[in-house]
């Protein structure tokens, strides 16, 4: 069934298309302006057509830049403004984890971005629970009190989210007691709605949610003593200081990055205080191979390999 928040904001002539489609394999809707639809769909992109997945563009739906401004304007309930913070970085969050990404004309005062208007394209990314799917990893995590700090190696869209959410309802829910921190920048791991969890995030599981990295491991230490922070796509350096702080702290943390494999962690500059500090006692490779979510390999601090995928 297509999720209630997309039946609320998308045209009806994509909401025909999308009752054609397994929804548990949608997970990315592509809408460009005068453009064709896109959708990631069972692991790949193809066009949308009227009845469905089209191999070309010939017979895709094509939305003009009046169906994207609505359908920006139904996802803020109509009113802009009262979201206009997150349309300024880019991206608006809706229930369910639902994110969409922003590409339009961007507004500055002075060195400020005042807003985003004249919508071009919307990337809407639709999240799924996996229950069980850090099943594999978390042997290898677990120390004999608490947890190994995890650094999740991904390239962008191989369910590195899903599987950190997974990671941290295990964490949150065992005995004894673990305290988990969700940092949930973009409100995509827990997706609290009204105050609660829309997605299963364990027992014993804290949220903070809209702001900075560093200000929420910062004020999340003093104020709710978490045993691991769980937090989404580490980038630049107050992320990898924030982290490492934590760290030398007493806390661990389970974390994602971007890169294309876990040779790219060991060469890349910009992961040097986090591969010099060895402040991951674990690596967690993961690629789109088999479906998201396909664990390719599991290391240690210094990249010794402690699992590996046997199909390759």
């Amino acid at each position: 069934m297509i999720p209630e928040v997309l039946q609320r904001i998308l045209p009806a002539e994509l909401l025909r298309a999308l009752s054609f489609l397994r929804t548990d394999k949608l997970c990315e809707l592509r809408l460009r302006s005068a453009r064709p639809v896109v959708v990631q769909y069972n692991g790949t992109y193809a066009y949308l057509s009227p009845n469905g997945i089209a191999a070309t563009d010939g017979n895709a739906i094509v939305l003009s830049a009046a169906d994207i401004g609505g359908v920006m304007l139904r996802a803020c309930e109509k009113s802009l403004y009262a979201v206009n913070d997150r349309i300024c970085q880019g991206y608006l969050t809706l229930s369910g984890g639902v994110r969409i990404g922003i590409a339009g004309k961007t507004v500055f005062d002075g060195a400020d971005i005042r807003t985003i208007k004249q919508f071009t394209a919307l990337d809407i990314r639709i999240p799924h629970e996996v229950i069980g799917c850090a099943d594999l990893v978390m042997p290898y995590v677990k120390k004999h009190r608490g947890y190994h700090s995890t650094l999740i190696v991904s390239p962008p869209g191989a369910g590195k989210t899903t599987l950190l959410r997974d990671m941290a309802r295990i964490a949150a829910s065992g005995a004894p007691i673990c305290n988990v921190l969700i940092v949930d920048e973009r409100d995509e791991i827990a997706s609290v709605v009204e105050g609660i969890a829309a997605l299963q995030i364990g027992k014993n599981a804290d949220v903070i949610s809209g702001c900075t990295k560093e200000y929420a491991f910062t004020r999340g230490m003093r104020a709710l003593r978490p045993d691991i922070i769980v937090t989404d796509e580490l980038c630049g350096a107050a992320d990898f200081a924030a982290v490492r702080n934590a760290v030398a702290g007493g806390v661990n943390v389970f974390a994602s990055v971007h890169a294309e494999d876990h040779a790219a962690v060991q060469q890349k500059d910009t992961f040097a205080v986090v591969r010099e500090s060895k402040c991951f006692a674990r690596y967690a490779e993961i690629s789109d191979r088999n479906g998201p979510g396909t664990v390719e390999g599991i290391y240690d601090a210094d990249f010794v390999p402690l699992y590996t995928r046997s199909d390759t």
